[in-house]
Order: structure tokens, then C-alpha cells, then sequence
């Protein structure tokens, strides 16, 4: 595989896609003699760690692109973080963020219209939080669990579960990472929900850096 290599995620791990193991099993007695094939991503993970790790625990159609070498978009970010959320032992957005800073990795922002018509870059985000009741009584929202997330299209994924207070500690933990990672490039990030909970974790969120 020669340069320029797509930075990718594999398996919770981020890193340059600068080779490709292939595995395979020989069998006589089967179509084309080979049975049980696979390949896993070799990883370049920047900086302090030397290129070659073997990421022999993701098989690479599991992995994704995060990171073309023309650099990629906020959207798409979202939306390997929120894939991120789904593995069992997710990386955390911190993670992902400063490993795509530390292998040069550039993000390009949305931009918006200003009222006369010119584009800027965005840097004002009002997300939906969607809120689920898990446990507790129904109508109230300051007992039982809830499980909430963002729509990764909005431009930053969220995502927490637990109480209305582990709740706001997650989001409050996650807004940080945000904020300091793109805080160049961001002046706030907000919240609002129609889902008639939690409205006293959101108002908290929205002061929280203010």
C-alpha cells in the first residue's frame, strides 16, 4: 500500500492504513483451495507510537474511513463517533479527536448564510436531544433512567444514559471535549428537545459555558 493512506478507525483504534495482513486457510478439498480468509488493518498511530501495529482484533470490513487523505468533513466525524458509541468498548470522541490531530488530520466546518447571502463559517450549534424514558414513572423527570442522543447530522453526536444527573455529567463531559477541540472554531454549542424531559439538564448544558 503506498502513500497517501486514509487514516482510519479500526476496532476503537485510530491510526494510518499503511498496510494490510491477509490470512487465509488452505484446503485441499475445497473450490479454489482456500477457506477461512481475512484481513486486518497495519496502523501508523502517530506520534509517540511506531508505525506497524497489527490491528489483528478488527477484521478490516469492520473498520471505517475516517479520514481521507484530502482531509474530510464535521458531518462525517459525527458519524464515526456515533459508530464509535455503538461498539462495546467505545474510544470516546476525546480519543478520536486528538488522534486525528496528532496525524494531521484536517476537518473542514459547516458554513452558513449571513443575511446578505455571504458564507461563513458556522460557529453558533443549537442540537435536538432526543430523550428516552427507560425506568421510573412516567411525566416526571427527575426520577428513574433515561437514555439520550443527537442526530449526527446536526454536526456534534452526543450520547448518555442514566440517571438525570449521570446524564448531565456525560453531556456535560462530552460538551467539554467539543468545545476544546474545536475551540477555534466554535463559540457555542446548545441544546433544546420537545420531548417533554430533562428540560432541567438542558437549561444546566446551555449555562454551562456561557
Amino acid at each position: 500500500m503506498d502513500a497517501p493512506y486514509n487514516v482510519i478507525y479500526a476496532g476503537g483504534r485510530v491510526g494510518r492504513h499503511v498496510a494490510t495482513l491477509m490470512v487465509w486457510n488452505d484446503d485441499a478439498e475445497m473450490t479454489g483451495g482456500i477457506t477461512d480468509a481475512a484481513s486486518y488493518p497495519v496502523i501508523d498511530e502517530g506520534e509517540e507510537f511506531p508505525a506497524g501495529t497489527l490491528c489483528d482484533w478488527a477484521e478490516l470490513h469492520d473498520c471505517r474511513v475516517l479520514c481521507p487523505p484530502g482531509g474530510t468533513n464535521l458531518l462525517w466525524v459525527s458519524k464515526i463517533i456515533q459508530y464509535d458509541f455503538q461498539q462495546l468498548e467505545p474510544a470516546g470522541a476525546e480519543y478520536i479527536l486528538e488522534r486525528m490531530k496528532l496525524l494531521g488530520s484536517t476537518i473542514k466546518m459547516p458554513v452558513e448564510k449571513t443575511a446578505e447571502g455571504e458564507e461563513v463559517p458556522k460557529m453558533n450549534y443549537t442540537l435536538s436531544l432526543n430523550v428516552w424514558k427507560l425506568t421510573g414513572p412516567v411525566g416526571n423527570d427527575s426520577e428513574g433512567t433515561f437514555r439520550v442522543n443527537t442526530p449526527s447530522h446536526q454536526g456534534f453526536y452526543f450520547e448518555a444514559e442514566g440517571t438525570p444527573d449521570e446524564v448531565y455529567n456525560e453531556l456535560h463531559y462530552q460538551l467539554m471535549v467539543y468545545l476544546g477541540a474545536f475551540y477555534d472554531e466554535v463559540i457555542s454549542i446548545r441544546f433544546h428537545s420537545d420531548d417533554g424531559y430533562l428540560d432541567d439538564v438542558i437549561a444546566r448544558l446551555n449555562q454551562a459555558h456561557l
